[in-house]
């Protein structure tokens, strides 16, 4: 790449033959074939696309060379960037972000609020990249109203970076290179925020280019609320990021909206109609404290006496702070749903037992509580503002695709011998209103 080229085989030996050809195309047409790029066209090119903090970071390390001041990028660096932020060591991202520093030679200690400018710029900056590039799953999400919540981004910045915050005012190398040891929800948005970046600064018009930025995705599409354009989620787009992110891979595609008390009515049962049986769902919660707090359940909603769900159910937290709180397998209680029992309690409960809940909601909508202890979650603390909190704002998700349903052991292959059997939605309204099924299990069956 320019006159770098023949010093940058460290680099170019670990591009693949396409990434070679995407970040050659790009420092020629940046640098206009002179064999360097000028600083100031770094910040002409990339300044629409990134966070005013990672670009001062990004054009710091593009003009880093030891023991000299220079004002041009040379195809090595050039190269080396994109190696190290898209896929390099926890070693070489974390010398990315010290030779980013400081044109001068490299600190042996960074301010931790340097560090955490960093990690924020890196968040916005992948969000911006996916508004300019038109991304159709960011879309989805803006176009019902959802908005990126800088000072969330922020606090989201900070939680991520609680164990370094804890040591002191300055890193060392070290203790990021630790970091980002440990911190692979970042690393994956560093890598999609430099991927996105060397792939729109490409010429425009190639399709296959416009293909390969929509495919990054880490935002999932949003389905269902096309006829509601101003829906008042409780969610910015920083948190949908966050919260996809920590869902199994499988279930981070889509989103579909199943419930809102501000859409369907303050009802516990037209609640569980809407998500019995939708599959994996997020639950989110504002409670009359303005805390908002929530829950992933992995498992279906149903009725049952018993525990469902398994360990990758997570309780979290966004106002006043971000945590989140994960398995901690001292016990199974994940998921439970009942109604109309006179020797079980009726509600819904995510985790804990029932009477220190880590979330429960009773079947009397509007109240809830959150217990100040919970032995089925890692480093819980109580979710809401009060222990017994009272409901402002709910609101559900189902996550992936909808589950297929089961086929019907009572069907005999032509389709389903009950009206309800096609409408499992009002089967479950039923149920929940306490109505027996007196048809159930006197169907004809098959010969």
């Amino acid at each position: 790449m320019g006159h770098g080229s023949s010093r940058s085989s460290s680099s170019a030996n670990i591009l693949s033959a396409g990434e070679l050809t995407l970040v050659e195309n790009l420092f020629k047409s940046m640098s206009r074939s002179s064999g360097s790029i000028k600083r100031e066209d770094i910040f002409k090119h990339w300044s629409t696309h990134l966070d005013e903090a990672l670009l001062q970071f990004v054009v710091r390390f593009l003009c880093h060379e030891p023991g000299k001041k220079v004002s041009a990028i040379n195809g090595e660096n050039f190269g080396r960037l994109y190696v190290f932020a898209v896929r390099g060591s926890a070693e070489e991202r974390a010398s990315l972000i010290f030779h980013g520093i400081s044109d001068e030679d490299q600190k042996l200690e960074i301010p931790t609020s340097t560090f955490l400018e960093y990690v924020q710029g890196t968040i916005n900056s992948y969000l911006r990249l996916q508004k300019n590039c038109c991304n159709p799953h960011y879309l989805s999400w803006t176009s019902i109203g959802c908005t990126v919540n800088t000072r969330r981004i922020g606090m989201r910045s900070k939680s991520l970076c609680e164990d370094l915050v804890k040591q002191g005012d300055t890193l060392t190398m070290d203790k990021i290179e630790s970091w980002f040891g440990q911190c692979a929800t970042f690393k994956e948005i560093q890598s999609h925020v430099f991927q996105c970046l060397f792939l729109v600064s490409q010429k425009k018009g190639d399709k296959n280019i416009t293909t390969r930025v929509n495919d990054l995705n880490l935002l999932p599409i949003c389905k269902g609320l096309e006829n509601i354009p101003h829906f008042p989620s409780i969610l910015g787009l920083g948190d949908v990021l966050f919260l996809n992110l920590s869902l199994p891979h499988e279930l981070r595609d889509q989103w579909r909206f199943l419930f809102s008390s501000q859409v369907h009515g303050e009802s516990f049962s037209t609640m569980l109609g809407r998500i019995s049986m939708q599959g994996a769902t997020i639950m989110i919660i504002q409670d009359t404290n303005d805390h908002i707090f929530g829950a992933f359940a992995p498992d279906n909603w149903s009725l049952s006496p018993n525990f469902t769900g398994n360990s990758s159910c997570f309780l979290f937290k966004l106002e006043p702070e971000i945590l989140t709180f994960s398995s901690s397998g001292y016990n199974n209680h994940y998921q439970y749903l009942n109604l109309h029992q006179h020797t079980m309690p009726n509600g819904l409960l995510i985790g804990g037992q029932f009477n220190y809940p880590g979330l429960w909601l009773d079947c009397d909508y509007g109240s809830g509580k959150s217990s100040i202890s919970c032995t089925t979650f890692q480093n819980y603390i109580q979710l809401s503002g009060k222990e017994n909190f009272t409901i402002k704002h709910l609101e559900v998700w189902g996550v992936g695709a909808v589950p297929e349903m089961e086929k019907d052991p009572r069907s005999d292959g032509r389709g389903p011998q009950s009206v309800l059997d096609q409408d499992p939605a009002s089967q479950v309204m039923l149920e929940l209103a306490g109505r027996k099924m007196h048809s159930d299990g006197l169907r004809d069956k098959k010969e």
